[in-house]
């Protein structure tokens, strides 16, 4: 089994970030599911994917992303 370097890791985080910006939510999850990207030191990461998100600014994007998926769902 080969494990990714803390370099190549790092790597990955900092794009994630960057997508998170420039991506809406669905879009976001939808790449991260797609590229099995859920390694690494997930409490290190979520702190800062979300360090500038507040209670209220995440339920909002909840909402879109739960809104966004059943438009796809059912149509």
């Amino acid at each position: 089994m080969k494990t990714r370097t803390t370099k190549e890791k790092q790597v990955i985080q900092e794009a994630l970030l960057i997508l998170k910006d420039h991506l809406e939510p669905l879009k976001f999850f939808q790449f991260v599911a797609a590229c099995n990207l859920g390694e690494g030191d997930y409490l290190e990461f979520r702190d800062k994917l979300f360090e500038n998100e507040t209670h209220e600014s995440l339920y909002q994007k909840i909402l879109e992303f739960r809104d966004a998926k059943e438009t796809m769902d059912n149509g």
